[in-house]
């Protein structure tokens, strides 16, 4: 008889597959569940469509008081056997997020698992910001395309990743008030983190660079172009880091509030990129 190992196993194996540098299908839901526990967290909200996020049944919702899940894009006969607690046929999500901003119960962590356009990432991520409490986390997937035929901003059968790189690209660099990397598991899953630095004893990540930053503003509106310099840059703009790094890394004492000065100083790099573009 073959008994299968229970979900809590199966993930530690994942993770200690991923420590050994062996190989391993540890992912985003595997990423949630850790930051969670490390940061005890206890309000999570999935935001997805019918096609994307696609691992509900890997979340440790029973680490969570609160577990929700937004799918848009999802017609009213689409049922994958578990809850879905807004649900929009279209792409229309203005409803779900008025109900949830009545709710008053801010956000923990988030998985943003958009269609994978410019228009409806860059929504996404800033509406999901929005209802993030003050140090919370999103996870954000498919930073990092495989090749420039899954980066097409058309939907296409397949790997598709879009152009979500493009704007969680644009997201962060151009905004204060957060920090981010990128760990390089499952298509590239962004972190953010809000009102939060990270301290960068263990994950060795890149600083800003204003020359490279005016290079991706100069770039990352035309599709081909965009893709060749990210490719080119895509560790120092993504803030690349390890799979392993981060599973040994990710930790209360990562984190520290953001300081005025560091807030002038994200702002000032914004400020010299912009010039330099010009």
């Amino acid at each position: 008889m073959i008994v299968k190992a229970r979900p809590p196993l199966r993930r530690l194996k994942r993770r200690l597959l991923l420590e050994l540098d062996r190989p391993t299908n540890f992912a985003k839901t595997d990423l949630i569940n850790l930051i969670a526990k490390r940061l005890n967290f206890r309000t999570y909200l999935e935001l997805c469509t019918r096609t994307t996020g696609n691992r509900y049944s890997e979340i440790n919702r029973s680490h969570f008081n609160t577990s929700l899940r937004l799918m848009y894009n999802c017609p009213v006969s689409f049922d994958d056997g578990l809850p879905i607690d807004f649900r929009s046929v279209d792409f229309d999500i203005a409803d779900a997020l008025e109900q949830l901003k009545a709710d008053n119960d801010q956000v923990d962590i988030c998985l943003v698992d958009s269609w994978h356009t410019y228009d409806c990432t860059i929504r996404d991520l800033t509406a999901a910001y929005d209802l993030l409490a003050d140090g919370g986390v999103l996870v954000v997937h498919d930073c990092l395309p495989p090749s420039e035929s899954a980066a097409s901003p058309i939907a296409k059968p397949g790997d598709w990743c879009g152009v979500s790189y493009r704007a969680f690209l644009d997201f962060v660099i151009d905004r204060s008030g957060l920090d981010y990397c990128t760990v390089d598991i499952d298509y590239g899953c962004g972190i953010i983190f809000k009102n939060r630095a990270i301290r960068d004893s263990k994950l060795s990540l890149p600083s800003s660079d204003p020359k490279l930053i005016a290079g991706w503003f100069a770039n990352h509106d035309d599709d081909a172009t965009a893709f060749r310099f990210f490719m080119e840059n895509h560790v120092s703009l993504l803030r690349l880091t390890s799979g392993k790094a981060f599973v040994r890394g990710i930790s209360k004492k990562m984190l520290c509030p953001l300081t005025d000065i560091q807030l002038l100083g994200g702002a000032g790099t914004i400020k010299i990129a912009r010039q330099l573009q010009q």
